[in-house]
């Protein structure tokens, strides 16, 4: 078995199917092939046959870096064996050659994208190049995934997939909906910038056979959408992978991956309660989002409300330990509580949690009204504490909050009745509320928070790393079948495209949210 996982194999060999042995673009690939569908011949490098290299690269990251750790890939002396195996099966196929990755993780949407294609290579260039797509799982974007994804650097085997290289006079992606609506986008010439996010390229919609939107038509034909389309429902069908990249070469449909999206079942229409188009709700969100977790829950929200919003913290110099000021902060809460409840300390914290948990309810409004008739507090006491919890939170030695925010469903709500909406297209289902922050580019990142909205010009799949742990992406351009929102289907990150609100976030971050089913944005009036 040893020697077979590192056998060079053609796609149509009966075992290049299984992702052990191809990794997942190749594998998807060679059961099409096997299926009938139109692939190119090619063969696969299984993923094996990196390992060394990349422990090779394990050893040298800490010491010499990513570049480092790539050049020691780029060194690695191939076996003679694997070279002797290339040869012949190069020879086989028409020249120049496509060296494309084919990971183990490939056939996650978490990855879509997040490995690099070598095109132009010539027979005596495999090798050099196979090792170039290896080098690429040491790349920074990678690395960065990895490390969201909490997975060891180099712990997946990188298999490589080579093919005749084409020169497509169309390219695109179709994915299929759970109803068996068909979403075919298309780009003249290779489908490579639309896939990774550059150009938004052109649509239409095939159900039931009917197609829908000309521009898709115009550009490459109605004969050839409807087929591109049909392609898809098949391999969907056939295989269960409901998203395609494709190309045509002379009028011919090429299939150039399969995949699983995680698609993402449209939901029923926001229900948002009445009561949170009252002002005073987006006044409540607005401190929910300033003082957040189970800091602000615990010591700020409970009687915040009673002090004036635009109350500051007073400087604070910590007397104690980390714990001691904690002990202090919570016995200062307590008679912050007591004072705006007019209740002794126990019986308001009671009441406080109380009003709280059903202003998350689906009916806030008699917390909003509670809320609103708490009785003055101390407003020196209160900028202490606000104070104390600034230096708690800047010292807080716990994980990053991962995950959905207890208020950011209340906070959706608020802006879904109170927002200035604009009107984008759906990308990726779902609704996300939070902190929305311009990027420019993925290099300059150092101010984007757990859980914000990433707004950006582009979906750029340099990007992929920050959706760990957003409550969603919003594109000024792009395609609804861009690498990026492939990650964001996998990870439930909902997204809206072509929506124009560069200039506004631009500005600073504002509190939105969005609605990736109706394609639709709503940001906090300022």
């Amino acid at each position: 078995m040893t020697a077979d996982r590192l056998r060079v194999r053609g796609l149509d060999d009966p075992s290049a199917v299984e992702v052990a042995i191809s990794g997942a673009k190749g594998a998807g690939l060679a059961r099409a092939k096997a299926a009938g569908f139109p692939v190119l011949d090619g063969f696969v490098i299984p993923p094996a046959c990196s390992e060394d290299a990349l422990e090779r690269a394990v050893n040298v990251l800490e010491e010499r870096g990513t570049g480092g750790a790539r050049m020691a890939i780029i060194g690695y002396p191939l076996p003679d064996s694997l070279v002797d195996q290339i040869k012949p099966l190069a020879a086989a196929i028409e020249p120049p050659f496509i060296v494309r990755s084919s990971s183990v993780l490939e056939g996650s949407g978490q990855w879509s994208g997040a490995f690099t294609s070598v095109p132009e290579v010539l027979s005596d260039e495999i090798g050099q190049a196979a090792k170039s797509v290896w080098a690429t799982s040491f790349s920074i974007e990678v690395l960065e995934r990895f490390e969201a994804a909490e997975l060891a650097p180099g712990s997946a085997p990188m298999g490589v997939l080579v093919q005749s290289e084409v020169q497509p006079d169309f390219g695109g992606a179709a994915i299929v909906d759970s109803a068996g609506a068909v979403t075919v986008n298309a780009v003249k010439g290779s489908p490579r910038d639309l896939m990774a996010g550059w150009v938004p390229g052109v649509r239409a919609v095939v159900e039931d056979g009917v197609l829908r939107g000309t521009e898709c038509a115009d550009l490459v034909g109605e004969d050839q959408t409807l087929a591109i389309a049909d392609m898809a429902l098949r391999v969907e069908r056939e295989l269960g992978f409901n998203l395609i990249e494709w190309a045509i070469v002379e009028d011919n449909p090429i299939l150039l991956q399969v995949q699983r999206s995680a698609g993402h079942e449209p939901e029923e229409a926001m229900v948002v309660p009445a009561a949170l188009a009252h002002p005073f709700a987006l006044d409540f969100v607005r401190l929910a989002q300033r003082y957040p977790g189970v800091v602000g829950d615990e010591l700020v929200l409970g009687w915040r409300s009673a002090a004036p919003a635009d109350l500051e913290a007073s400087a604070y110099t910590p007397a104690g330990d980390r714990d001691a000021v904690l002990d202090e902060a919570r016995r200062i809460a307590e008679t912050l509580t007591a004072q705006a409840w007019g209740k002794p300390e126990q019986e308001a914290l009671a009441q406080a949690g109380l009003v709280l948990r059903r202003m998350r309810s689906d009916r806030p409004n008699e917390s909003i009204e509670a809320l609103r008739d708490l009785q003055p507090v101390d407003l020196a006491l209160a900028q202490k504490l606000l104070g104390m919890v600034e230096y708690l939170v800047a010292t807080d030695a716990a994980p990053p909050r991962r995950g959905i925010g207890r208020w950011e469903p209340v906070l959706a709500g608020v802006l879904a009745l109170q927002g200035e909406v604009h009107e984008g297209e759906p990308s990726v289902g779902g609704v996300g509320a939070g902190r929305m922050v311009w990027l420019d580019s993925s290099k300059q990142t150092g101010h984007v928070q757990p859980r914000d909205i990433i707004v950006t010009q582009y979906p750029l799949q340099n990007f992929s790393p920050l959706l760990w742990d957003a409550a969603g992406i919003v594109t000024v351009g792009g395609a609804p079948t861009a690498h990026l929102f492939e990650v964001a289907r996998s990870l439930t990150v909902p997204a809206v495209i072509n929506c124009p609100i560069a200039d506004i976030v631009k500005a600073g971050p504002r509190l939105g949210m969005l609605d990736g089913d109706a394609g639709r944005v709503a940001i906090a009036k300022d």
